[in-house]
């Protein structure tokens, strides 16, 4: 299989060889926006709306900066005494109260020291008021009596309430935004009468809305934005795993990549599968209930409470739902290889780049998703000679220090105005995000690591061992936490969960570490013998599956190194076994061609791509027509890339980055109206991108829209555009920061040291 190069520019045409047969793609010097290309049907156009602005919500009332609304009773005094009731509800319920009294959701609240110290900053940087944006999420209990606005005593059970059944099952009404925008239920649930079957009728309508059934539900609290109102001087996007979720495969968005046949399913699907009932729950269905233990990345709040099983637990859950592979080798003399069933000759003494591929499959948000910048998961690869004396190693340190400077960390990097990194949750001091190293759901990065090869032949073959490791939290908040722990007001609080309601945690536990994933291959010293003759036996499968993600990582590289994702994608090709798996790779191509602005070529591999879908079964691929749509807004055919887009968030409705590049684009193309429609369905269910409020407020302008709706729609633009500070932080992180500069290229490489133990 040939793809086409880049810089081949002597050749009159460029042949793509694909399952025997040749296209041809035009690639004359002739400018590309004066060339016909035939368009995919896309969906109709909507009509033209009023011109009135969408508009984010505000938080309000005394409730606020939260968005929780209290509806649906009188909103009685103690209302969070109510809340914060478990054993009623564990009366019939008895498999999900003791599944629920070990999870997350338990210990949100000040009973969970990690919280705690977070919290109490804010309320000692800010105030009281303030916290009450954590609040909507955390302290339910203690919100809707307004306890947030004062002291919180160790002794007030509300405080160690978590998010309760009856919070969540309350919850009549999700909207888009995040920071708890639900409306709670707080009138009296009826109790289900033994030989009654009306009351229980009405108990499973009043705790068992539609809303608990979706998505949105959870993502009122796993999606947040910071601002003013939070304490922040800007507005910033905070944790959000929502986003992610809905813009992937997952939940139906096809429109970033062509992908395998993904089964859709929602933060449910992940985190609460069905267990045994094994307590007589008067809700089990055939012997089972949805799972409560809500299991995701968090061994270490397992550990705080000296749960084995529950630890074990939650690192299976996590293990090998992303893949790692040591995928290729770059020369020191500019060549690269893939590592694979064949030999790499590695020149004796040279200085070559090894490249590590990571693959989030089965993550249905970022991995690690949740507060992305007290992550502390990284990689840690060693390479031994042949008597497994170490010939360079990076990350090994990270497990003991938490600061070894030769680990790649999968976190998000949030700065002071210094640039300097905020490690222990100072949500109201970020200024900018500077850059994110977790992965995005079904996506890939790639690593390298440089090191010199060893002068003696002897101590060939080499070994490489790479692995993923996951920490729940980063080390510095950690410590924080630990000291609150063992400070009196953090002893009280364990007293008291102790003696009151049995559940105390204690932060100085060594957090456990899960591999989740682990690669080993051999660099060899000839060509002729050695470990990798092993290899040759990967199935076509494994070994697909491993070129592809090479090159979908290297795919988000820069400009100048893309065309490196062209040799693995041009090898997952030759070993492609299905049209599904033609159409996946050529996807990439096509995408690494819009990329490049390769009009001809982006248009025929897209059209390869369709022809495959169509022979595995597939419906048309939105990701083809985002190829498409992408190469000729980047060649300024906004009026053809418009539709495009459009049948692209048409087919991903979910997917708020379509819904962004229509509006961009028909506002580009100058047709306000289109561009309207297009924020109008966007900011629906990401109200506050920036992008589409700015697209959003121009086209207001342009139809000469009312006073009031421009006027509120460019304000809430200024409110939320790009801080004017955040590249002024970047670079003041890149000039000032070791390794930040680095961190920042998407594909970048660190150097390995030299072993003390050479």
């Amino acid at each position: 299989m040939t793809l086409p190069d880049r810089h081949d520019s002597s050749r009159s045409a460029r042949l793509l060889l694909v399952a025997g047969v040749f296209v041809g793609v035009a690639c004359s010097g002739s400018d590309p926006r004066a060339t016909p290309v035939t368009l995919a049907p896309v969906a109709p156009l909507p009509e033209r709306p009023t011109p009135v602005a969408s508009l984010p919500e505000a938080g309000h009332g005394r409730l606020a900066p939260s968005l929780a609304r209290v509806v649906g009773g009188t909103d009685p005094h103690r209302t969070g005494d109510t809340l914060s009731d478990v054993e009623d509800c564990a009366a019939c319920h008895a498999d999900v109260a003791s599944q629920w009294r070990k999870s997350a959701h338990a210990f949100a609240s000040f009973n969970n020291p990690v919280y705690r110290v977070v919290v109490e900053k804010l309320r000692s940087d800010r105030s009281n008021a303030t916290s009450q944006f954590c609040a909507g999420c955390h302290d339910v209990a203690l919100l809707v009596d307004g306890a947030m606005l004062g002291n919180i005593e160790p002794t007030d059970l509300r405080a160690h309430a978590g998010i309760t059944c009856r919070t969540c099952h309350g919850i009549a009404e999700a909207r888009a935004d995040g920071n708890a925008s639900w409306d709670l239920d707080v009138s009296p649930i009826p109790i289900p009468k033994d030989g009654d079957a009306d009351s229980v009728l009405r108990h499973r309508a009043r705790v068992g809305p539609a809303t608990l059934r979706s998505a949105e539900m959870c993502s009122t609290c796993h999606k947040a934005f910071l601002d003013a109102s939070t304490g922040n001087v800007h507005h910033l996007v905070g944790q959000d795993d929502a986003s992610p979720w809905a813009r992937s495969a997952f939940a139906g968005s096809d429109g970033a990549r062509i992908d395998d046949d993904v089964p859709q399913k929602d933060c449910r699907g992940c985190h609460m599968p069905r267990l045994p009932a094994t307590q007589g729950d008067a809700g089990a269905k055939h012997g089972t209930v949805a799972s409560h233990l809500f299991l995701g990345g968090h061994t270490w709040l397992a550990s705080m409470q000296g749960d084995v099983e529950l630890v074990e637990a939650a690192a299976a859950f996590l293990e090998n739902r992303v893949s790692l592979d040591v995928a290729g080798l770059r020369h020191e003399s500019g060549r690269n290889e893939l590592i694979a069933s064949a030999p790499v000759v590695l020149a004796r003494g040279e200085h070559a780049v090894v490249d590590v591929a990571l693959r989030n499959l089965d993550v249905g948000h970022r991995f690690p998703g949740g507060v992305m910048d007290a992550q502390g998961t990284w990689v840690e690869i060693v390479i031994e000679d042949r008597q497994g004396r170490r010939v360079a190693e990076a990350g090994t340190n990270h497990e003991a220090s938490g600061a070894d400077s030769t680990a790649h960390v999968l976190s998000s990097y949030m700065a002071r105005k210094d640039g300097t990194r905020l490690d222990a949750r100072e949500t109201h001091e970020f200024q900018a995000g500077v850059f994110n190293n977790t992965i995005a759901p079904r996506d890939a990065t790639v690593i390298g690591y440089g090191f010199d090869a060893p002068e003696d032949a002897a101590r060939y073959p080499l070994k490489v061992t790479a692995r993923l490791r996951h920490r729940s939290r980063n080390l510095e908040l950690q410590r924080a936490a630990c000291a609150d722990s063992r400070s009196e007001r953090g002893k009280s609080f364990g007293r008291v969960g102790l003696k009151r309601v049995a559940r105390a945690l204690d932060a100085c536990k060594v957090q456990p570490i899960t591999d989740v994933a682990r690669g080993e291959v051999w660099l060899d010293g000839d060509a002729v013998t050695g470990p990798t003759a092993a290899r040759a036996a990967e199935t076509a499968a494994v070994a697909f599956e491993r070129r592809y993600a090479y090159g979908l990582g290297l795919s988000h590289a820069l400009q100048e190194r893309i065309d490196d994702a062209r040799a693995p994608l041009a090898a997952a090709l030759e070993l492609a076994r299905t049209p599904r798996q033609r159409a996946i790779a050529l996807g990439v191509v096509a995408l690494i061609a819009a990329k490049q602005g390769r009009t001809e070529e982006t248009f025929a591999l897209a059209a390869l791509a369709d022809a495959a879908a169509r022979e595995a079964g597939m419906p048309p691929p939105p990701a083809m027509q985002r190829a498409r749509a992408e190469v000729l807004a980047a060649t300024w055919r906004l009026v053809e890339a418009a539709p495009l887009f459009f049948d692209v968030a048409s087919r991903s409705p979910r997917d708020d980055t379509a819904w962004a590049s229509v509006a961009i684009t028909f506002g580009g193309a100058g047709q306000p109206h289109d561009a309207l429609e297009a924020t109008r369905r966007g900011l629906a269910v990401q109200p506050r991108d920036g992008d589409m409020l700015r697209v959003q407020a121009l086209s207001l302008a342009a139809l000469h829209a009312d006073q009031a709706s421009l006027g509120a729609s460019e304000a809430a633009f200024l409110e939320r555009r790009t801080p004017d500070a955040a590249p002024g932080v970047r670079g003041r992180c890149s000039s000032r920061v070791p390794g930040c500069a680095n961190e920042r290229v998407p594909v970048h490489v660190h150097t390995m040291v030299v072993s003390p133990r050479r």
